[in-house]
């Protein structure tokens, strides 16, 4: 009798006897339980052979066909152990997260128990960035590229799980980019990538929208990282700028104190939330590492975003404030010898800020 492979004594188990419960009669037709069988004993036998790329797919492909907890389990190992930490880490998310019905065989719970073990291990491996785009004011369909590749505006500023590796970002706008900056992130370490726009000289840019007419198709704000008012604005403040930039710090102000406020009090009911839960445990009793208790983790560290994002906003709004007061100040002593002062709001994703010269 050939000897039995270190995975098929577990894993072709699990995946087996699972597949035989995984759904109720009908959900499935006999061809695709026969074809997530053969997947995941292929996959079985790729994992074995340290063929890790292939038996991720394997696994995958036989979750599609019919769902059954060993085939994530086996298919976030496959993606961990190819350093694939943010693929894994969404897998296991996935397998812990789901309610299990009391009548769900063992072999799911083992794998769902298994799951949340190596989840934390995952989690610690995790590589984390933040890509922050400054200059520009005014840029128009500023975009950022990661090793070539559009990086999604809304994770701008926005510490993002990312696997370990070497990577290559820049920000490009209307006329405008930045330095290629390299970067090698490692396992488990947190990183930040500032890009600098500059102008590209001898770059053409687009003409600046006229006084009351509508911005060109592809001019508008949305897509746009950075954004500014026109050169004309100043008009509109009676040739006073720092007028113009004392309202705009008076703005600031009162939008970081209503972000501050909002999420200061959704900090408080997340809190709320999780002390009830955490009340009922003492009660009712939970495992470590059991879905209330991953839970009640899960709401406080929610509760702890939320409380970051309220401080950040009351800091923005006391900035704000400052730059508000100051300038108003300069405005009324300005003389003219200062007449050429200029101040310009710029606003981006994640944050906001006033650039000029005084």
């Amino acid at each position: 009798m050939p000897p039995v492979k270190p995975f098929s004594a577990i894993g072709t188990i699990l995946v087996t006897a699972g597949l035989i419960t995984a759904a109720p009669a009908g959900a499935q037709t006999k061809e695709q339980k026969a074809g997530a069988r053969a997947a995941a004993d292929a996959g079985a036998d790729a994992f074995d052979a340290g063929k890790y790329a292939e038996a991720a797919d394997l696994f995958e492909r036989a979750e599609r066909l019919v769902h059954a907890p060993p085939h994530l389990l086996y298919a976030a190992r496959s993606h961990a152990k190819l350093g694939h930490f943010v693929e894994a880490r969404e897998l296991y998310l996935t397998l812990t997260r789901e309610r299990l019905a009391d009548s769900a065989p063992r072999v799911f719970r083992d794998a769902q128990q298994m799951g949340e073990k190596e989840l934390n291990e995952v989690e610690s491996r995790l590589a984390y960035v933040s890509v922050v785009v400054q200059g520009g004011a005014g840029a128009t369909s500023v975009r950022v590229t990661r090793n070539g590749e559009d990086v999604p505006p809304e994770l701008l500023g926005v510490p993002t799980p990312v696997n370990p590796g070497d990577y290559s970002y820049q920000a490009l706008a209307d006329g405008m980019e930045s330095t290629a900056t390299t970067i090698k992130l490692r396992e488990g370490v947190r990183d930040t990538v500032l890009l600098t726009l500059r102008d590209i000289p001898g770059a053409s840019k687009k003409k600046p929208t006229a006084p009351g007419a509508a911005p060109a198709e592809g001019e508008a704000s949305n897509g746009s990282l950075l954004s500014a008012p026109s050169t004309d604005s100043a008009a509109s403040g009676g040739g006073r700028p720092l007028l113009v930039g004392s309202i705009a710090g008076f703005g600031v102000a009162v939008a970081g104190g209503v972000l501050g406020t909002l999420f200061l009090s959704k900090s408080n009911d997340t809190a709320d939330k999780s002390d009830a839960l955490f009340a009922q445990c003492q009660v009712t009793g939970c495992a470590k590492g059991s879905p209330r208790a991953l839970e009640i983790e899960g709401l406080d560290d929610d509760a702890t975003s939320q409380r970051g994002v309220a401080i950040a906003g009351f800091v923005v709004g006391g900035v704000g404030l400052a730059a508000g007061v100051t300038l108003l100040i300069l405005d009324q002593n300005r003389s003219t010898t200062v007449a050429g002062a200029r101040v310009t709001p710029v606003i981006g994703t994640n944050y906001l800020g006033i650039a000029g010269r005084f």
